[in-house]
């Protein structure tokens, strides 16, 4: 069996050269966001798998994180066509799936399709951080045959074992409810950093970011509708209503965008079991919005 050695290097996040392969814009954002965050400074994105091939063979990655489900051309479809590459280098880059889907068999038929690592949604700085570090300090050996392509698919020794499928921190050992609901709560603070920065620029005279701004405010309502923070998601039904009242951006008031923003941060930070305190906060903003005429 044809064994190529993968070399463990320290990682340097700074250094890397990282593609992002999703169909999806807000979560190409808030990969490229946390990439960037976490100190990387080149960071490419292809809008689907078609097009994640064509930047592939032109940036060259030092390591490609593409999304599952993608029209066409899919993250696996993706990973088979990286492994069967002609290129000696490119076809070994290690390659991070990104999932919703923790199944046993469909993360062992990922595997096999040559995945190195996996990303369980909703992504966190921590999964992404964990699974660039051991690609680039812990990689696997590649194998290419003709049966298979891609890295070496043995279970490594590990002390704190804790299941029969478990890598580490394999997406197969399921996150607590408690821990999901906590990444998902950092993806909502994310999309409501963006509304504040499409604030500004309301504030700066922009006419063109009224899309984005109600993108943004949709994003974070369906995440408050998922993690069931329905004080938050009556907030942002509040301010999706008010901006789509509105004749134009230029009838929109920034400091009205800011009251909800003000209520969400109050929301974040009274635990949900203050019922009565959230609920004074969604009324007081209720009152104050029927008073500018915008209810």
């Amino acid at each position: 069996m044809p064994l190529k050695q993968r070399t463990p290097q320290r990682l340097d996040l700074s250094l890397l050269s990282i593609l992002v392969v999703d169909d999806q814009p807000f979560f190409r954002v808030l990969l490229t966001e946390i990439l960037r965050n976490l100190g990387v400074h080149s960071v490419s994105v292809a809008v689907d798998g078609e097009d994640g091939l064509d930047a592939f063979d032109s940036v060259r990655p030092d390591v490609l994180i593409t999304d599952w489900m993608m029209p066409n051309i899919d993250g696996i479809e993706l990973t088979r066509r990286v492994r069967a590459s002609d290129d000696n280098v490119l076809k070994v880059t290690p390659i991070i799936l990104v999932t919703a889907n923790n199944r046993k068999s469909q993360i062992e038929f990922a595997r096999n399709s040559g995945v190195d690592e996996f990303i369980l949604k909703p992504v966190s700085v921590k999964s992404v951080c964990d699974r660039l570090r051991e690609v680039i300090e812990r990689p696997r050996n590649f194998i290419d045959d003709p049966g298979y392509s891609g890295p070496c698919r043995r279970r490594r020794a590990e002390p704190t074992f804790k299941g029969p499928y478990r890598r580490f921190d394999d997406p197969l050992e399921i996150a607590t409810e408690e821990e999901m609901v906590e990444s998902m709560r950092s993806i909502m603070n994310l999309a409501v950093a963006r509304i504040g920065l499409h604030v500004n620029a309301l504030r700066d005279g922009r006419t063109d970011i009224m899309p984005l701004l109600l993108r943004a405010v949709g994003e974070v309502h369906s995440i408050a509708d998922e993690i069931q923070d329905f004080h938050v998601s009556r907030v942002a039904q509040l301010l999706r209503s008010y901006l789509s009242r509105a004749s134009g951006p230029e009838t929109v008031r920034p400091d009205v965008i800011q009251t909800h923003l003000n209520a969400i941060d109050v929301l974040f930070k009274t635990p949900n079991l203050q019922t009565r305190m959230r609920d004074q906060v969604v009324s007081g903003l209720e009152e104050v919005i029927a008073k500018v005429g915008v209810g």
